[in-house]
């Protein structure tokens, strides 16, 4: 007796060796597929890393660059350097913490919290599938009771 839901077709003559593989295969391919997205959060990581590094050198044009289509028209080199002008209002960055990426509505958004002298800052950068930057936002972290 098999179990209900058990498709066997007639040249089948070891069902037990179909239904083992389908898990195995279900594995492999959920593996594969974490590996590939830990692959792309790592690079993305890697890139939101260096946008926040141009920013903090004032390389505007660079991080442009980088940029989706739509986020270059919303978002010219001149407002992103006023972005940064407020930002550094608070004092120089005294610190920043490992960027922490997440998969979310087919983006790859990274959130780096950094410390500057006079607040605290989470960057997020929301990565395309292509790498561009399609989305930047800075919010301050919210004091701890």
């Amino acid at each position: 007796m098999f179990p209900s839901g058990l498709v066997l077709d007639s040249g089948s003559k070891d069902p037990i060796i179909r239904v083992r593989s389908l898990p195995l295969a279900a594995l492999l391919c959920a593996s594969t597929g974490s590996a590939i997205a830990q692959t792309a959060t790592t690079d993305a990581e890697a890139t939101a890393h260096r946008v926040l590094d141009q920013l903090d050198a004032g390389d505007y044009a660079a991080v442009t660059a980088t940029f989706y289509p739509q986020m270059t028209a919303a978002l010219s080199a001149d407002a992103l350097r006023q972005v940064q002008t407020q930002i550094e209002a608070a004092g120089p960055v005294t610190s920043r913490n490992a960027p922490r990426g997440t998969q979310q509505q087919g983006m790859t958004v990274v959130v780096t919290r950094f410390q500057l002298a006079q607040a605290s800052l989470d960057a997020s950068v929301a990565l395309d599938a292509e790498g561009r930057v399609a989305g930047l936002h800075f919010a301050p972290v919210a004091a701890t009771p």
